[in-house]
């Protein structure tokens, strides 16, 4: 005799559980953040992974909890700029304090806003917690 199986599902991500309040807490994560295209992130600290490259948000795809999109990236390496069509990614866009830490005179931050700027895409810059206008930004430093 087949047995009645119940689940409660998030209607964000569509995950399972046992319990409601297992998805009830699924679903109080809210679903992706979506960001301004052209808003500028990076952490230029010296010694951290990426310190010479700065990224700028290029699409959000946003599936689920999470932001699937794509950057631009302007490196100081072998590996050269992902301007244009050409665009990197990983597991997920989720920007946080430690991306916030751009520095303004930095060669690859200089070169990604003349490029937006050429693009005539609006140019933000993430303070660790939000986009902020380029101009702001710079007022603020």
């Amino acid at each position: 005799m087949p047995k009645k199986v119940i689940r409660y599902e998030c209607e964000i991500c569509r995950s399972r559980y046992i319990t409601r309040s297992g998805a009830i807490d699924c679903e109080k994560r809210g679903p992706g953040v979506s960001y301004p295209i052209g808003c500028i992130y990076g952490n230029h600290t010296k010694g951290v992974l990426y310190y010479n490259i700065t990224f700028a948000v290029a699409t959000n795809l946003i599936d689920g909890h999470g932001n699937w999109g794509s950057s631009w990236a302007c490196r100081d390496s072998r590996a050269g700029d992902s301007l244009g069509s050409q665009k990197c990614g990983g597991n997920s866009l989720e920007l946080t304090d430690y991306d916030g830490k751009i520095s303004q005179h930095h060669p690859t931050f200089k070169r990604m806003v003349k490029w937006l700027e050429s693009q005539e895409i609006p140019v933000t810059v993430w303070d660790g917690e939000k986009a902020v206008p380029l101009k702001e930004w710079l007022n603020s430093r």
